[in-house]
C-alpha cells in the first residue's frame, strides 16, 4: 500500500528521496462537452459537482499528488471549484481532444522535474467508480508493474495507470483517442481490471439525468 503524501509544490520536495513508489493522479477535465448542453465539469453530483467529486475521490485515494487539466470554461470552473489541494494544469490545445490533455500534464511533469513512478489517468464523468476501485488500479500497478486499464463493455480504457516508461509517449499524444491507442499497442504489458460496468461515460444530458436521479443525489 502506498503512503499518502500531500500535494507538493516545489521541485526539491517532489524529488525528495523515498523508497516508496510515487504516483500522480491526472483528472482530465478540459473538454467543452457540447453534447451535454452545459458545462459538464460543474454538473451536480452528490454534495458538489462532477469535478468536485473527482477531486475528492482522488485526494482520498492512495495517490501522492493530484493534477487537474482544464481548458474550456477554465475561468468559470476555477471560480466554482475548490482547487487548493490540487495542481491545475492548463491545456491550451483542449479543442484537439483528450490526448492533448494527457500530454499537457506529462509535459508539465517534465518541465517541473516532478519525478513520479507512474500516473493514473482518469475522467470526471465516471462517478460510479469509487475510491476503492482507484486504489485497486494503483495497487495492481504496484504488484504487476504493467499498464493497468479498466474494462469496458466492448474493450478497455481509462481510468488506467501507466508506468514512467510510457511518460514520453503520453506526452506526445495529440488525438482525441487519448491513451487508448497506446494501450492497444502494448497489450503484452497490459492487465485489465474488471470495472463491473461502472466505466460508462456520461456524454449526454439524458444519460447524466438518468444516473444523477439514481446515484447522484
Amino acid at each position: 500500500m502506498m503512503q499518502w503524501l500531500p500535494v507538493l509544490s516545489s521541485n526539491d520536495d517532489m524529488k525528495q528521496s523515498s523508497d516508496k513508489l510515487k504516483l500522480a493522479t491526472v483528472i482530465l477535465a478540459a473538454g467543452e462537452s457540447k453534447r451535454m448542453q452545459g458545462i459538464k465539469q460543474l454538473l451536480s453530483w452528490k454534495k458538489g459537482t462532477l469535478l468536485d467529486h473527482a477531486i475528492s475521490q482522488s485526494l482520498e485515494s492512495v495517490a501522492d499528488a493530484v493534477f487537474v487539466v482544464l481548458g474550456a470554461h477554465q475561468k468559470i470552473i476555477l471560480e466554482a471549484t475548490e482547487t487548493s489541494a490540487v495542481t491545475v494544469v492548463h491545456n491550451p490545445n483542449w479543442q484537439l481532444g483528450m490526448g492533448t490533455s494527457i500530454a499537457a500534464a506529462l509535459t508539465y511533469f517534465e518541465e517541473k522535474q516532478f519525478m513520479f513512478d507512474a500516473v493514473l489517468v482518469r475522467l470526471i464523468d465516471q462517478p460510479l467508480l469509487d475510491v476503492n476501485y482507484y486504489n485497486k488500479l494503483i495497487n495492481n500497478y504496484i504488484d504487476k508493474n504493467k499498464i493497468i486499464a479498466s474494462s469496458y463493455e466492448n474493450g478497455f480504457g481509462v481510468p488506467a495507470v501507466f508506468d514512467k516508461r510510457y511518460f514520453s509517449k503520453l506526452s506526445d499524444l495529440t488525438s482525441d483517442k487519448g491513451a487508448k491507442e497506446l494501450i492497444k499497442a502494448n497489450t503484452k504489458d497490459l492487465f485489465i481490471l474488471n470495472s463491473k460496468g461502472a466505466t460508462l461515460d456520461m456524454d449526454t444530458r439524458e444519460v447524466y439525468s438518468t444516473y444523477f436521479d439514481k446515484y447522484g443525489k
